[in-house]
């Protein structure tokens, strides 16, 4: 079931409110519709000009940037009726622009609910639970076409709920995430399954795999299903079709074996904007542009020429980073920057080298501070400029003697001006590098010609669509998956080890065989028939929903002039955009992209780009 996305109503809540946000979409939640529903992140200062030495710019920026996503989806949607903020305080509501336009309802807290939403939709009677039951109570409420009362004197829950046949299985995080995939469950009609999340990190799930696979031992992959299947083990798989899991990243196709089709969301990653991109892209996408990457490691033994000629065949304009031109400037600029809704990547991938560092540093109240982290650097060298692009990812492991993001670390309530202060004194210090490590833990990258690709960037194919990715290098669904998922692809698979080389020129060329007619989980499922029985059986993982399709275009000429005319519209939009910008480090970067653009138009696109340039001075001529 692909469930239709419902403009009357759009809600923004705020991430520490899932109670109030449940209770709000009890009132509004249409069956076999998705209610757009956006979790604004926590920001403790209004909207206000930043620059990186800023104590409040990671906050600042990433509030700023959801406001303007959640800005271009209402766009998308062509506005909204009603435009609901649950739990939205002031400082959030800086970054939202102007909304005036809207027809805005504001809840603060339970006793808005009913003031402010009785009478918007057919409705009328209430179903009652206890504050303890309350995920599974909002489920039954809706699931009734009821309005959910929160009551600790309500009797136990015992409602009885039609068989589904699909299963939305949910990591308990306690944020308005779980009220985002509560709601997607809903609006498929699937069952639900709240559970605790698994105490394990991804350093222990990663090493668990690694070990497993390099001594044959199975001590470690049931180690690894020890800390894992507790958490499922009284769900009963087999009665569903298919499960998708909302999770922070926990491996559970590996644990249970694929024993039905599974799928995942990530619950931490802007998993509102990756349904909402799923849904809106499956019926609007008319983009047919790929690009297929790989520097030819394994010759012609690889999928690259079958893809390319399958890509083309079904009208897709392809651009081939392939061989000499699959550098790491060229992925990590069309990545980012050029409008295509399919990337394969077939190369070498895994932990790189790099440098552990310990830096001691004084905050701006004169607070001494020890922070240790490893040093990944990357080169990208752009034909024609004798200036070498230089990024610096760096892992952080402690601070103080804490574990980073450790429950201890947290518990110390640092100010968020002392890890600015850190990032000052990282950029403004001479690093003592000193040992270099051959495999830095987490830093998964893309082998390419020339250096090795990290996956930083900020925003994916240009704002142009919402991307499928197939990342069939080793270890791709570790920390790389990440950065595709957080700025907006709709689908990602990657794989949980070191990949033979067989089985992933089979399983890509099976799926690329069959995907233009059946969804991307059931194209998946039958190239999984390559890894049966061998050692890489259960290594390939779907981030995506069960819907998810790849078209066919209607012409590689149109789809050629598709292309371009998105290059155009993206040179035109940063040409306009450079003017309101001041720092002049900014200004440098808009200016590549501006140059890039054009040059992208002038070598694969000259004709085209006369043919929309004409089209536009006889529109306005017409006008």
């Amino acid at each position: 079931m692909i469930p239709n996305l419902n403009n009357r109503f759009v809600c923004i809540v705020g991430r520490k409110k899932p109670i109030l946000a449940g209770v709000v979409l009890s009132y509004i939640q249409i069956k076999g519709q998705y209610t757009p529903l956006f979790v604004f992140p926590e920001v403790e200062v209004k909207r206000y000009a930043v620059d990186e030495s800023d104590e409040n710019y990671v906050m600042v920026t990433r509030a700023y940037e959801m406001g303007v996503r959640i800005r271009n989806a209402i766009s998308a949607l062509r506005g909204c009726d009603y435009l609901i903020l649950v739990g939205v305080d002031e400082n959030q509501k800086s970054y939202l622009g102007d909304l005036g336009k809207y027809n805005i309802i504001e809840i603060q807290n339970i006793g808005d609910v009913d003031l402010n939403l009785v009478g918007l939709n057919d409705k009328t009677e209430y179903f009652s639970c206890k504050e303890d039951d309350f995920y599974k109570g909002l489920f039954i409420a809706c699931e009734k076409k009821c309005f959910l009362k929160i009551d600790n004197d309500a009797p136990d829950l015992n409602a009885e709920i039609p068989a589904k046949e699909c299963l939305v299985v949910i990591e308990n995080h306690k944020n308005s995430s779980v009220i985002v995939a509560i709601n997607y469950a809903l609006s498929i009609d699937a069952d639900i399954a709240i559970i605790d999340p698994p105490e394990i990190s991804h350093r222990e799930i990663t090493n668990s795999i690694e070990n497993w696979k390099s001594t044959g031992e199975n001590t470690f992959l049931n180690d690894l299903g020890a800390k894992i299947y507790p958490k499922v083990e009284v769900i009963d798989f087999t009665q569903y079709e298919f499960a998708t899991f909302f999770t922070f990243g926990v491996p559970y196709s590996l644990i249970l074996k694929n024993i039905i089709p599974f799928t995942n969301v990530h619950i931490d990653l802007n998993p509102d904007f990756f349904i909402f991109n799923n849904l809106y892209f499956e019926e609007s996408n008319s983009l047919f542009s790929s690009i297929v990457f790989s520097p030819l490691e394994f010759g012609t033994d690889e999928e690259t020429n079958f893809l390319i000629g399958k890509l083309k065949g079904k009208n897709y304009y392809v651009k081939e980073l392939v061989g000499n031109e699959a550098s790491s400037f060229n992925i990590d600029r069309h990545v980012s920057e050029f409008p295509y809704n399919i990337l394969h990547i077939c190369s070498h991938g895994g932990e790189v080298d790099g440098f552990p560092v310990v830096l001691d540093f004084k905050d701006r109240d004169g607070n001494a501070h020890t922070i240790e982290f490893d040093e990944i650097v990357s080169f990208a060298p752009e034909p024609g400029n004798p200036m070498i692009q230089v990024t610096s990812k760096w892992i952080f492991r402690k601070f103080d003697g804490f574990y980073w993001r450790s429950k201890e670390l947290k518990a110390k309530r640092i100010p968020h001006y002392v890890f600015s202060d850190m990032q000052s004194a990282i950029s403004n210090s001479k690093l003592k590098r000193t040992e270099r490590k051959l495999s830095i833990p987490d830093s998964c990258a893309i082998k390419c010609h020339d250096f090795n690709y990290q996956a930083m960037f900020n925003t994916i194919a240009g704002w142009h669509s919402s991307p499928f990715i197939f990342n069939n290098t080793c270890w791709s669904c570790s920390q790389i998956s990440y950065s595709f998922l957080a700025v907006g692809s709709r689908g990602y698979i990657g794989t949980l080890w070191s990949v033979d080389n067989d089985v992933a020129k089979n399983v890509a060329e099976s799926f690329y065989e069959n995907v233009f007619g059946l969804t991307i989980l059931d194209a998946l499922k039958i190239s999984l028939v390559h890894t049966k029985d061998k050692p890489d059986e259960n290594i390939y993982v779907f981030w995506g929903l069960h819907f998810a399709t790849i078209k066919a275009g209607v012409s590689e000429e149109e789809s050629r002039m598709k292309v371009a005319s998105k290059l155009l519209s993206a040179f035109y939009r940063w040409r306009d955009h450079i003017k309101g910008v001041n720092n002049e480090k900014t200004k440098e970067n808009i200016n590549r992209l501006i140059d890039w653009n054009c040059n992208q138009l002038k070598k694969y696109f000259r004709w085209k780009t006369l043919k929309l340039l004409m089209r536009s001075r006889a529109k306005r001529f017409e006008s």
